[in-house]
C-alpha cells in the first residue's frame, strides 16, 4: 500500500469517525439528561455526565396512565398501519414490474409525485374527507392517511426490488399451473424478504413518529398517540427536560426493536442494491 493510499484511508476514517459522533451524540445526549434530575437537567452550562443518576423520570411516566394509554395507541395505530401499507404496496409494485399498460410510466411518475406533497398541504384535504366519512378522531382514520402519505414510496422502493427478480421463475412456476397470486405468494414474496424489510421499517418509523396527522385528525385524550403526548411536556414559559427526554427514550425503543428484529434483512437489502448498482 503506498503512501498516498494509506493517507486516504486515513482521512476517510477520521471522517468517518467525526460522521459517526456527530449521529450518536444526539442519542447519547437524550438518555444522559433523561437520568438527571429536574434541577441538573434545567443547569447551566449542562454537564456530560449525570453528578446524580437517578430514573425518577422513568418512574413518572411509567406511572402515567395517560402516556402509557398514547404508547399502547401508537401501537394499535402502527402495526395495522404498516401490515395493510406493505401489503397494498407490494401488489401494486408487483403490477407496476410485471406489466404492461398504457399510461405505466406516467402513472409511476404521478404516484411518486403525491410522495414529493408535503404533510402540510395535505392535512386540510384530509380532514375535510374524514369529516364527511365519519372517521375523525378514530384510529382507522389516522391508519388510512398513512397509507395516503407512505404507499407511493414503497411502491417505488418494493418495484424497484421486483424487478431484480428473474422472470424465467415465474414462468417455470405458470408453466407449473400456477396462477397470477400463487406466483406473487410462492415465487415473489419469499425472495423479497430484503426489500420487504426495509419498506416496513420505513413504513412503521413513519407511522411511530407522525406527530402531525395524529394531533389534528385526533381530538379524544384517550386516543392520542405517544408522540403527540410528549408535546405536554413543552410548556409556554418551561421545558420539562428530564422527562422529554426519558419520553424520546422510551419512543425510541419500538423502533430499535424492528431495526434489529430485521436487521439481516436489512443487511441482505442494502448489499443487494449495492451489487446491482
Amino acid at each position: 500500500m503506498t503512501k498516498k493510499n494509506k493517507t486516504i484511508r486515513a482521512i476517510l476514517f477520521i471522517i468517518l469517525v467525526i460522521f459517526t459522533i456527530y449521529t450518536i451524540m444526539p442519542i447519547f445526549w437524550v438518555f444522559v439528561t433523561s437520568l438527571k434530575t429536574p434541577e441538573e437537567a434545567r443547569a447551566f452550562p449542562p454537564s456530560l455526565i449525570p453528578k446524580e443518576v437517578t430514573f425518577q423520570n422513568y418512574q413518572i411516566l411509567f406511572q402515567d396512565e395517560q402516556m402509557m394509554r398514547s404508547f399502547l395507541n401508537s401501537i394499535i395505530v402502527a402495526v395495522p398501519a404498516t401490515l395493510l401499507c406493505v401489503i397494498i404496496s407490494a401488489l401494486a409494485a408487483f403490477s407496476f414490474s410485471r406489466y404492461h399498460f398504457r399510461g405505466k410510466k406516467q402513472l409511476l411518475v404521478a404516484v411518486m409525485g403525491v410522495f414529493m406533497i408535503p404533510i402540510t398541504m395535505n392535512t386540510i384535504p384530509l380532514y375535510l374527507i374524514f369529516q364527511r366519512m365519519g372517521l375523525l378522531d378514530t384510529y382507522a382514520g389516522v391508519i388510512l392517511a398513512y397509507q395516503v402519505l407512505i404507499i407511493p414510496l414503497n411502491i417505488f422502493i418494493l418495484k424497484n426490488h421486483f424487478d431484480t427478480i428473474p422472470i424465467s421463475l415465474e414462468e417455470a412456476a405458470a408453466l407449473d399451473g400456477a396462477s397470477t397470486m400463487q406466483r406473487f405468494t410462492k415465487v415473489i414474496m419469499p425472495l423479497s424478504w430484503p426489500g420487504l424489510s426495509i419498506s416496513f421499517i420505513f413504513t412503521f418509523r413513519f407511522a411511530w413518529n407522525e406527530f402531525v396527522l395524529p394531533m389534528i385528525l385526533i381530538s379524544s385524550p384517550s386516543k392520542t398517540v405517544f408522540q403527540v403526548a410528549m408535546y405536554r411536556f413543552l410548556g409556554l414559559y418551561s421545558i420539562d427536560w428530564g422527562l422529554l427526554s426519558a419520553a424520546i427514550v422510551i419512543g425510541m425503543i419500538p423502533i430499535l426493536i424492528i431495526i434489529i428484529f430485521f436487521q439481516r434483512q436489512l443487511l441482505q437489502g442494502i448489499q443487494a442494491g449495492s451489487i446491482k448498482g
